[in-house]
């Protein structure tokens, strides 16, 4: 017989409250497609802007074996001060909101590299169904030489791109925030192993929202 942990007790465990260049970030950490599809309703959704919503993402692979084929792990979801890690290896099915939300196209999800991240779809291990797309998904440093108009922003780092449009960037290392090595497929991690998963998303959205908000 298979046991779980009560929904209020799981919900607690899985929140995080991280520092992330000065402000705090709530984060939670789930494997649940019923808590998942709970935390976009509630949190997600609720905080897009009718005008212009932005959206940090990062998606997680790791290789089976020396030559087998990527597995997705973890898909992280940012905005304002949340972020959603969604524990792809341990969530059984679909969670439909996160398809709901990721195929609106009236969203801009902006991350690094996710051309090649995100070029075989996010799939969900233990579902047999079509991996999941997301059709408006622009590497970050694309944007912001197009928005700029500037050809030598693209292929820029994240520190790079955060002083471009002034928003606060703490080191990853050099005196920073020094992330730790996580192990992806963990079902539990620690503050710095949730701060090191977070951190890239969570800066995408400042500097994608800065960016965007620019044009307004």
């Amino acid at each position: 017989m298979e046991r779980t942990i009560p929904r209020f007790i799981f919900l607690k465990m899985g929140n995080y409250g991280i520092e992330i260049a000065g402000k705090t970030v709530r984060v939670d950490v789930l494997d649940s497609a019923d808590l998942i599809n709970s935390r976009i309703v509630n949190d997600l959704f609720p905080k897009l802007p009718k005008e212009s919503p932005v959206i940090g993402l990062d998606l997680h692979s790791r290789k089976n074996g020396c030559c087998g084929r990527s597995t997705n792990s973890l898909l992280v979801l940012c905005i304002e001060d949340y972020c959603l890690v969604v524990q792809l290896k341990y969530v059984d099915k679909i969670p439909g909101y996160l398809k709901r939300f990721l195929d609106d196209e009236k969203i801009c999800f902006v991350g690094v590299d996710v051309d090649r991240r995100l070029s075989r779809g996010i799939r969900i291990p233990r579902s047999s169904r079509s991996p999941l797309v997301c059709k408006t998904a622009v590497d970050l440093s694309d944007l912001a030489a197009r928005i700029r108009k500037k050809p030598s922003l693209l292929n820029s780092d994240l520190e790079a791109l955060a002083k471009e449009v002034d928003v606060s960037c703490e080191p990853a290392t050099s005196g920073g925030f020094f992330a730790p090595r996580v192990n992806h497929k963990a079902r539990v991690f620690s503050g710095d192993e949730v701060k090191a998963l977070v951190r890239e998303p969570y800066l995408c959205y400042k500097i994608g929202q800065s960016l965007v908000g620019s044009l307004e």
